[in-house]
């Protein structure tokens, strides 16, 4: 995976703001490529993976890098949702730090959906989120909450799982 990453990234990764968040769009990307979704979840075997930003964007132009890109033979498109309404419609949905307060709601709206919730708040996979970032040793690591993964009907590859600290 840190392969990947680095190739998003280009050969300029800092430790600037920018880079943490081109750092976290890499992981957002990765992520999918690991995931099996129902396949009731596509229209069609060309319909988008569809990565949602919910709230304020801190991505800024990072998730730019994953335009052109494509899991599973479909095309991933990457929408910002400012009001975090009509998150159901998406595969993949980031919630941000703008998020703190309302993300609790948030996740009960879409608990069992098969949509994989990932975000950078503290405590979040613990919380009732799939996957928490968080920063170590100058490091963005990730926790997964493989029972509210598996609630949802989405399938995390054991690849994944192997990175992860699984919380519950």
């Amino acid at each position: 995976m840190m392969l990947l990453v680095g190739s998003l990234l280009g050969s300029d990764a800092g430790a600037s703001r920018f880079d943490e968040y081109a750092v976290k769009a890499a992981y957002l990307y990765n992520f999918a490529k690991f995931v099996e979704w129902p396949p009731e979840v596509f229209l069609a075997s060309d319909s988008p993976l569809v990565i949602c930003v919910a709230g304020e964007n801190p991505f800024g132009t990072a998730l730019e890098a994953l335009r052109d890109k494509v899991v599973e033979g479909r095309p991933v498109e990457v929408r910002h949702m400012p009001t975090a309404t009509g998150l159901d419609r998406c595969n993949v949905v980031f919630m941000g730090q703008s998020e703190q307060i309302r993300f609790k709601a948030v996740l009960a709206e879409l608990a069992r959906l098969p949509i994989l919730t990932v975000s950078d708040i503290g405590g979040f996979a613990q919380a009732g989120g799939m996957i928490g970032l968080f920063e170590s040793e100058q490091h963005i690591r990730f926790n997964i909450n493989i029972t509210v993964a598996r609630q949802a009907n989405l399938k995390l590859s054991s690849q994944l799982l192997k990175l992860a600290t699984i919380v519950d």
